[in-house]
């Protein structure tokens, strides 16, 4: 059984546009559709940033016309992460801002590196209400008492992160990262595949149901 492995790298901070977030669905649909594929892998090897969230500079230049269409793409892209029923797997290597905290929620199994990286959605910071499907979301991965921390946007360390439920599990270094990926991707690939799909799909069915 095969992962697609994407390796996020848009510019120097990994930024995400609705160009680039439109461009991670078209992969999603194809490796939901390509029987090949039996999981899906969010990586990055930029050395800093595994996603800072939404390119600042780009929403500012974005026409007001166009704004709401270009900064309400992550909450489509999220929707798609949460209607793709294939198992999902995220190894933060680095910085997880906004758009990257979403990634990462959307995911199945969530691995952090230990050290600089950090994680937190960002977005109330500058004034971006979260969208109820995020919090239906970070409500069901992180322990009760530390929901309203992580929707106004503290930032949080490794060992912080995996402390209130919010990541699964860290590593010293990425090669660590990637040992706990690959045991996780041995078991799953034990289990029948529409096994996995249909218990996904009764997961995240009442938190789609804010799309439908």
């Amino acid at each position: 059984k095969l992962t697609r492995v994407v390796d996020i790298q848009t510019n120097e901070q990994n930024s995400l546009t609705r160009a680039s977030l439109k461009e991670l669905t078209a992969i999603m649909d194809e490796t939901l559709k390509d029987e090949k594929y039996a999981s899906l892998l969010f990586t990055s090897t930029n050395p800093k940033f595994f996603s800072n969230g939404l390119d600042a500079s780009n929403v500012m230049s974005t026409p007001d016309d166009k704004l709401a269409e270009e900064v309400g793409e992550i909450v489509l892209f999220f929707a798609h992460m949460l209607r793709f029923d294939k198992p999902v797997i995220t190894e933060v290597t680095g910085y997880a801002m906004g758009g990257g905290a979403v990634i990462t929620v959307g995911s199945d199994y969530k691995y952090m590196l230990e050290g600089k990286a950090r994680i937190s959605f960002s977005e109330v910071l500058v004034g971006l209400p979260l969208p109820g499907s995020f919090i239906d979301k970070i409500a069901k991965t992180v322990y009760p008492p530390f929901v309203n921390s992580v929707c106004a946007g503290e930032n949080y360390k490794a060992a912080e992160a995996k402390t209130i439920g919010l990541i699964d599990e860290t590593a010293a270094d990425t090669e660590g990262l990637r040992k706990l990926t690959v045991k996780k991707l041995d078991y799953l690939n034990r289990i029948p595949l529409s096994a996995l799909q249909r218990t996904k799909q009764a997961i995240n069915a009442p938190i789609l149901e804010r799309f439908e």
